[in-house]
């Protein structure tokens, strides 16, 4: 089972907030570009704060040194965004649009790789192709500059949604996946109690036989 970009509720739910809320941003925002930018360069912050903490709390799994370099990297390019936005105004539509398709597709192959624990029908395909679709639309770019703002704004609203439904669905995969394959290490597992079974019986017929003798 792929659960690449699952990991961690924590990291879907930044995704779906900060989504939602540059989309919300782009449709409602006669200064959409310049607000869009800063509340990129905020998530990016928290991000990195994050990873941080992620990496402090699992130090001894050896997850810090990867978790602060991400988490440096993330804050560097937060707080450049944040005062220096002017950078990238001019190109934030097709890097929303670069966005939505990288992050669409994972959508997409996560929740492939999940439909044999769960059976996700249409439906559960047709909020991340849509944001698919609207990335590629904000590639190419045919429309002026408020038109795609506001098109930009609705497919990242589309892809914060469909973020939060399929963080549950891989969720809830995960879980059914850990009951239909646990762990060879898990004492607990179904094979626990047959291993146990065995050693008890096994111990009986080594008393009976001293008992013989």
């Amino acid at each position: 089972m792929i659960t690449f970009g699952y990991k961690s509720k924590v990291s879907s739910i930044l995704r779906a907030a900060a989504a939602i809320a540059i989309g919300l941003v782009m449709i409602i925002s006669n200064e959409a570009t310049v607000s869009v930018v800063k509340i990129i360069a905020a998530f990016l912050f928290a991000s990195g704060v994050v990873s941080l903490i992620y990496g402090i709390v699992h130090k001894k799994e050896g997850a810090l040194t990867l978790m602060a370099t991400n988490a440096m990297i993330d804050i560097a390019i937060g707080m450049v965004l944040f005062f220096f936005p002017q950078f990238v105004t001019g190109v934030i539509v097709v890097i929303i649009g670069i966005v939505l398709v990288i992050f669409g597709l994972m959508q997409i192959v996560v929740l492939a790789s999940s439909m044999a624990l769960i059976g996700l029908g249409f439906f559960a395909f047709l909020l991340p192709v849509l944001a698919v679709i609207g990335g590629v639309l904000l590639l190419f770019n045919p429309f002026g500059v408020k038109v795609m703002c506001i098109i930009a704004g609705v497919c990242l609203i589309i892809y914060g949604v469909s973020e939060l439904l399929s963080m549950f669905r891989v969720e809830k995969a995960k879980q059914e996946y850990e009951i239909r394959f646990p762990s060879a290490n898990d004492p607990e597992g179904p094979n626990s109690s047959v291993n146990a079974g065995g050693a008890t019986l096994d111990n009986v017929k080594e008393v009976d036989f001293k008992k013989e003798n």
